[in-house]
């Protein structure tokens, strides 16, 4: 269960993701990881204190905000993340032979907005989308795409038409 809190485990394997140099802006924010839930906590504090004072009625303060805006929101968001390498390595489908044991997970895939589509992403993991079929419901992906729309993000990686061949075919293995 510690996986996540190894210290071999927090520097990003950049030799993984060579196209992770080509942007300065990922590249700062993985340098300074800390300056985003800094910015988040001063802007919560600082709207909250705003609130206390232009509209005292609501009754909200800073620390309201800071509790359900950074520290619960966070330690979702981190649930929601382990809860994708633990439990997708243990339970649900296997669509493609990887060299581990993630799996495909719809219950999971709809509470983390598609992350629970992890065989999909370990079989390929640079596609921007992880429900790689029209059922496999993606949030993340529907997301990505309405930015893409609004040229926000680009270069939007799609599943080769060779995994999406061999996902249709039926596996030999045994494993379903």
């Amino acid at each position: 269960m510690g996986w996540f809190l190894a210290r071999e485990n927090f520097a990003t394997r950049t030799h993984l993701i060579r196209d992770f140099a080509r942007y300065p802006e990922l590249r700062w924010l993985d340098r300074y990881d800390v300056a985003v839930p800094a910015a988040l906590f001063a802007a919560l504090w600082l709207l909250g204190s705003w609130l206390e004072v232009a509209h005292p009625s609501l009754g909200t303060g800073p620390w309201q905000l800071v509790v359900w805006g950074f520290c619960i929101s966070t330690v979702v968001l981190f649930h929601g993340t382990f809860v994708i390498n633990s439990l997708a390595h243990g339970w649900g489908s296997r669509r493609y032979a990887t060299g581990d044991d993630s799996r495909n997970n719809f219950l999971l895939a709809l509470i983390t907005f598609g992350e629970g589509w992890h065989n999909n992403h370990h079989r390929y993991p640079s596609a921007a989308r992880q429900g790689f079929y029209w059922w496999e419901i993606d949030v993340s992906w529907y997301l990505l795409r309405v930015l893409a729309a609004l040229r926000v993000v680009r270069d939007l990686r799609p599943v080769s038409s060779s995994v999406l061949a061999a996902g249709r075919r039926p596996r030999r293995d045994g494993v379903s």
